[in-house]
């Protein structure tokens, strides 16, 4: 099960690298597009919390 735990947080380190991305072309981004952003910040925080009880497990 660690490699799911493992999986799990690349993916949630991908969405945060997505979401820095997406900050440092903000002034490009039109203003409809902000619940983009805050999804990916959401989706990233549930899949490293989900993971935490998965690196328990044997």
């Amino acid at each position: 099960m660690t490699w799911l735990a493992v999986m799990m947080d690349v993916v949630a380190a991908g969405f945060l690298v997505s979401f820095a991305v997406l900050l440092a072309r903000r002034s490009a981004t039109p203003a409809a597009e902000g619940g983009r952003s805050a999804a990916m910040v959401l989706i990233a925080v549930s899949l490293g919390l989900l993971s935490v009880s998965l690196w328990s497990l044997p």
